[in-house]
């Protein structure tokens, strides 16, 4: 074969293996996104070889996509300048992209991961603002599904911060919502949406019973947490995450048998998908046996619950409420170096946590109300408008019935003159 022949061939396979490539993830793109997804919570690892599958692509959409969700990833694996990297990548390619409903797709999605990045930092104004910046996003094309995820988020967000009646009441309107229009989701994203919601909202009663102690927020809690098991067949993460809340409300209610029986289950579930609530597990399980007294066995559970926090920098509130009940055994058993280390721990991480948890809840609640307050001035001068406009139209109607009455009082005063004259 002559050389100009060989380099032709070999030219035409390598166009046609990169166009057969791209075609691969082109048709692949929407299957590939779903499966980023269902993983996401499951198995980070999972989702990431998905999203790096899908960053093969050519197409700045699939990239864009891609690079958002890696930086998310990463981020759940502490990897933090890689994750803004990534973040940084991804914006770059929206930039390529010509403006058309797709790019704001995309872009929404990107803000959602980014959001959900800055939430993991517990960054929780930054994440709003990424969420609000996705809702007008998604507003621009209409898309109701990913305002309502938005939405979902941000109900999240002020859990996170303490604003448990809001987050409730939040979730339960984006309930209602879905409620009524089904028809915008298949069968898999119906059961998806509302096992998460139901999730929120049975975290959101949980939390809202701590602050304030009332039995009846607790079995709220409960019957959220049952509601979320009953659509969470097909997500490993919701329905741990249930199963291991409802832990929490025997435990609450001092049944403390079934309460340790739930935790070694999920434990089990736990361990199979990687899930980093893993570690939550292992404290409740150290919470239950300091309860009942087994101080060893608490301690041991105390430092499994440490190590998964600290491999997977996840639960940091956790991690330094361990080392606080560590330290309180440990004096109970007359270690008083020990107790002082963790003691230590606890009280460093305690400040640095509180501080920033009271910076981030400002931020937020201020966000949040000059948005409501925005809201509330514009809804005033529209109806102000309206009102104005209103009562001018009367006043002219007023001032022309009167002008009719004077009209016809003074004629009738004449009628009457003129027949007295008469």
């Amino acid at each position: 074969m002559k050389p100009i022949y060989c380099f032709l061939f070999f030219f035409i396979l390598a166009v046609s293996f990169s166009q057969q490539k791209n075609t691969v993830i082109e048709d692949d793109y929407e299957t590939l996104k779903d499966k980023i997804r269902l993983y996401f919570n499951a198995s980070t690892d999972r989702s990431l070889a998905y999203a790096e599958q899908m960053a093969k692509s050519s197409n700045y959409e699939h990239l864009a996509f891609a690079n958002g969700a890696i930086s998310c990833l990463l981020q759940k694996k502490s990897e933090v300048k890689k994750s803004d990297e990534k973040y940084k990548k991804a914006i770059a390619y929206l930039d390529k992209m010509p403006d058309s409903k797709d790019k704001k797709r995309v872009t929404a999605d990107v803000y959602n991961y980014k959001g959900l990045t800055e939430w993991y930092r517990g960054n929780y104004s930054a994440a709003l603002k990424k969420f609000q910046e996705g809702i007008e996003v998604s507003a621009q094309i209409k898309d109701v599904k990913q305002i309502i995820k938005f939405k979902s988020n941000i109900a999240l967000i002020n859990e996170s911060v303490g604003n448990y009646q809001l987050s409730i009441k939040n979730s339960k309107e984006l309930l209602y919502f879905i409620g009524k229009n089904e028809g915008l989701y298949t069968k898999d994203e119906l059961l998806n949406r509302k096992s998460s919601l139901y999730l929120g909202l049975g975290s959101a009663y949980e939390s809202f019973f701590v602050d304030k102690g009332k039995m009846e927020i607790l079995d709220t809690a409960a019957y959220y947490y049952k509601k979320t098991i009953q659509y969470s067949e097909l997500f490993p993460y919701n329905l741990g995450s249930a199963k291991l809340s409802l832990g929490n409300v025997f435990n609450w209610k001092g049944d403390y048998k079934n309460a340790e029986k739930t935790y070694y289950d999920v434990a089990t579930l736990l361990a199979k998908i990687d899930s980093g609530d893993l570690g939550v597990a292992y404290y409740n399980l150290g919470d239950i046996n300091l309860t009942t007294k087994k101080y060893k066995k608490a301690l041991y559970f105390y430092k499994k619950s440490d190590s998964v926090a600290l491999l997977k920098n996840m639960n940091q509130y956790i991690y330094f409420k361990s080392n606080c009940y560590q330290a309180k055994i440990y004096n109970i058993l007359k270690m008083p170096e020990l107790a002082h280390k963790h003691s230590k721990i606890y009280l460093d991480r305690l400040d640095e946590y509180e501080s920033k948890l009271r910076e981030e809840r400002l931020k937020v609640n201020y966000k949040q109300g000059a948005d409501d307050l925005t809201a509330e001035m514009l809804s005033i001068d529209k109806k102000y408008k309206k009102d104005l406009v209103l009562n001018r139209v009367l006043n002219i109607f007023y001032i022309i019935i009167l002008s009719g009455i004077g009209f016809f009082l003074i004629r009738d005063k004449r009628n009457k003159i003129e027949l007295k004259e008469r």
